[in-house]
């Protein structure tokens, strides 16, 4: 079950950080902190020259050539590296009591940081809803949820941490993780794997390049989060599938199995998986209702083999 953290007291936040990693959540996360005010007072990297980068924007942090120097800096450390460095990396270093130790990864939670917490340092998981890709704005931060997986009243610092950046942490049941970060890579990677589809079948129609074909297809992209963010869901889904339009599916499955049927499997799997909003929105449409069940037993047969033109 995910919780909203509760938003009172406000506890101070241990200071100073350490950023042990020196990529795309590290460079966001230490913009982000020192935007907020909160001293960040080391970098590490296992390539010394993306330490020293990251450092040279983050007034008075030290690029460290050793994790352990980093590390001893820190009141509270954050593993800002890969979901498989973390236990390797937490394992190799010494925690002291009353350190905090953190790490990014949404799938997993704070089991990762098991030698830390033997140790006697408190452990936590700080999961920005949010893809930065290289982005170092402050303001990417505003708005963004973030799961908290800690012990209060570590917890309580991290969602007052979240707060200072701009954005609304919640708790999140550890069983739930993998679910949950299901959840974001499908949103998130799922998107841009269906951009890349989508400008595949547009170079293919029109001839135009990957890059130009992105560029055409961005307004509309950036259209459909407008929708989901002012109509909501079931109101944003629009198309032949909200329409119940199957003259216009039987031309677009027709194309995609003569010209790319590479891509028809998942062509359908996405009509079927619009189905459920499209029935929600036409609740009291009886006969919309009554063509989408029609709609949805020719997209069964069709990926059986049946009815399909090819």
């Amino acid at each position: 079950m995910i919780t909203a953290s509760s938003s009172s007291p406000s506890p101070s936040i241990r200071q100073p950080v350490s950023l042990l990693g020196a990529g795309g959540a590290a460079t966001a996360l230490g913009v982000a902190l020192v935007a907020a005010g909160i001293e960040v007072s080391a970098v590490w990297s296992r390539r010394l020259e993306h330490a020293q980068a990251l450092a040279t924007r983050l007034p008075g942090a030290l690029a460290c050539s050793h994790p352990q120097s980093a590390a001893d800096r820190g009141a509270l450390v954050v593993l800002a590296v890969p979901d498989s460095a973390i236990v390797p990396l937490c394992a190799q270093l010494r925690w002291r009591s009353g350190q905090a130790v953190i790490h990014l990864a949404g799938a997993y939670g704070r089991e990762l940081l098991a030698p830390a917490a033997q140790a006697g340092a408190e452990t936590g998981a700080f999961h920005p809803l949010q893809t930065f890709a290289g982005r170092a704005d402050p303001a990417a931060w505003h708005g963004v949820a973030v799961a908290i997986e800690a012990d209060p009243p570590l917890a309580t610092e991290l969602a007052s941490l979240a707060r200072r950046l701009g954005a609304e942490p919640f708790s999140l049941d550890p069983v739930q993780r993998p679910l949950y970060h299901a959840a974001a890579a499908l949103a998130a990677n799922g998107l841009t794997a269906l951009a890349g589809v989508a400008a595949d079948l547009l170079h293919r129609a029109t001839g135009l390049e990957r890059e130009a074909a992105v560029r055409h297809l961005l307004p509309l992209l950036r259209g459909v989060l407008v929708n989901l963010e002012q109509l909501g869901l079931p109101q944003a889904l629009t198309g032949p599938v909200a329409r119940a339009d199957r003259a216009t599916l039987e031309r677009h499955v027709a194309a995609l199995a003569r010209e790319t049927p590479e891509w028809l499997a998942l062509y359908r799997a996405l009509a079927e998986a619009m189905l459920p909003l499209a029935r929600e929105r036409a609740a009291n449409d009886r006969e919309r209702l009554a063509a989408l069940d029609a709609l949805a037993d020719w997209l069964a047969s069709a990926e059986s083999g049946e009815g399909v033109s090819r």
